[in-house]
């Protein structure tokens, strides 16, 4: 009997290992691991209604400042800009001066001034020295010997000068005195000088430079512009 019934459980033992084996039909899940073996793509499960969370949008890298421009190889600074004034110049004087700053480095501005310088008491001519000679000798009938007959070709020549007087009202005077003596002839005429100024700008240096060796009428001085 003992053996029997050792017989007996090793059957239902072998049974029971064969049906777990699936010999029989479809093995019973092994268990929570196995089951998460077979699933396909468990990370895609969602339960309905729900959605799995959006992947945050890529931020972009932040845009570096550009580079500032490098200053070219072999730049030369700029030399200091300067400006000086020359005033009371002659029309010769101005134009030899303007043509020793000719050329891209400077900027040369010339302006003209025109102003009375005297006032000249005069018989006007006529164009000839028989008309002057002729007004000479009635000069000296009246009594009046202070005189003299211009020389100088232009448009004064033969004009008979009875004086040159700085300010209008001494002019007027002696005119008043002339008409007393009889002298009805004479005239007052202002006589004017135009003197010419120069601005030059450029360089301190070669300002200084080209100053140095100009010939500078007496008494000229250079001075910074006043304008801008």
């Amino acid at each position: 009997m003992l053996r029997l019934l050792f017989i007996v459980l090793l059957l239902l033992n072998l049974l029971a290992l064969a049906a777990n084996q699936g010999y029989f039909g479809t093995a019973a899940p092994a268990g929570e691991p196995e089951r998460l073996t077979n699933q396909l793509h468990p990370e895609r499960i969602a339960l309905d209604g729900e959605r799995p969370p959006a992947a945050p949008p890529a931020q972009p890298a932040p845009s570096q400042p550009a580079p500032a421009p490098a200053a070219p190889a072999g730049a030369l600074p700029v030399a200091q800009a300067a400006c000086v004034s020359l005033g009371g110049l002659g029309g010769e004087a101005a134009d030899t001066l303007a043509r020793s700053f000719d050329g891209p480095l400077f900027e040369v501005r010339r302006d003209s001034t025109t102003t009375t310088s005297s006032w000249w008491v005069r018989i006007p001519p006529d164009g000839t020295r028989e008309y002057a000679d002729r007004k000479g000798r009635e000069l000296r009938a009246l009594g009046v010997t202070d005189f003299f007959i211009t020389q100088e070709a232009g448009p004064t020549q033969y004009s008979v000068s009875l004086g040159l007087f700085k300010s209008e009202a001494a002019a007027n005077q002696h005119l008043a005195n002339l008409r007393r003596a009889g002298v009805r002839s004479a005239g007052i005429t202002s006589r004017s000088i135009t003197t010419h100024s120069l601005q030059i700008r450029g360089p301190q240096s070669e300002i200084d430079t080209r100053l140095a060796s100009a010939a500078l009428p007496a008494g000229t001085t250079p001075q910074p512009c006043t304008e801008p």
